[in-house]
């Protein structure tokens, strides 16, 4: 009996901690500002940043393409840069996609505890 109440009291804690934590719900402005506040914020600001170069990048390639004498050097530094930010965008994305299943998944653990914790609370009453 000592030891459910242990648990008990550990579960509360928890809960107390991670109920601020999940209780807003965000949408796809706050889930991207979300990857610039994690572990990867260096790598994310890095990549956000190699994403505008590409883009001024494959704007000056357009534009030297139909302005220069070399249209195929212009023509493939312009597909190259495109999809090089295509993947720079994409894993970004990824990114995001990797917080929000994280924070799911400590969503279910919080049920789980929930659920174990009503679990104890009703065998040790009976």
């Amino acid at each position: 009996m000592n030891l459910d109440e242990k648990i008990k009291q550990s579960l509360q804690a928890e809960q107390h901690n991670l109920e601020s934590v999940l209780e807003s719900d965000s949408g796809l402005f706050k889930q991207l500002n979300g990857i610039y506040q994690g572990s990867m914020r260096r790598w994310t600001i890095l990549g956000t940043m190699l994403a505008f170069i590409l883009t001024a990048a494959f704007i000056i390639s357009a534009y030297q393409f139909f302005n220069s004498d070399q249209q195929l050097l212009w023509a493939v530094c312009f597909v190259s840069s495109l999809m090089m930010q295509i993947a720079v965008k994409l894993w970004l994305f990824m990114e995001m996609n990797r917080q929000s299943i994280i924070k799911e998944i400590k969503r279910s653990e919080l049920e789980i505890k929930e659920m174990l914790s009503e679990h104890f609370a009703s065998n040790s009453q009976t």
